[in-house]
């Protein structure tokens, strides 16, 4: 690992550690913006401009600077990017998950959980909470 850059020795280095009230924050902000994405986009014809509007304001937040990036000649020319922090790394994976149009980010219509969609109509996370809120559903009919 000698030859790789300074910063990805020290984020996989054994030693390297960020205080725990930092992971806590980092990790409370990322799950407010994904949710408000999430919800902006589900929500948008039930929501009154007042709710969209905060939506708007939480996305606004997300800044990040803006890796280095250099095209390297392999198979193809190929896109290296170049993180100088484990924190810009995971925000730009972020990102990419929040933008993808083939896996949407979905919130779970029995438990409430953010997962990454394989199709544009899907609306639970898995079978089991599809035939929780089925059977939920129907005992409430009755």
């Amino acid at each position: 690992m000698a030859n790789l850059p300074l910063a990805l020795n020290i984020g996989l280095g054994r030693d390297y550690a960020e205080r725990y009230d930092w992971l806590v924050r980092q990790f409370k902000a990322w799950a407010f913006i994904c949710a408000g994405t999430v919800l902006y986009y589900e929500d948008s014809d039930k929501s009154d401009e007042t709710a969209l509007y905060t939506y708007r304001l939480g996305m606004s937040a997300f800044k990040g600077i803006a890796p280095a990036y250099h095209v390297a000649l392999l198979d193809k020319p190929t896109i290296m990017w170049e993180f100088h922090s484990l924190l810009l790394g995971i925000q730009m994976m972020f990102s990419f998950m929040l933008t993808d149009e083939a896996k949407p980010l979905r919130i779970c219509r029995h438990c409430g959980r953010i997962f990454s969609a394989c199709r544009h109509n899907t609306a639970f996370c898995g079978s089991k909470c599809k035939n929780r809120f089925n059977v939920y559903k129907s005992r409430g009919k009755k």
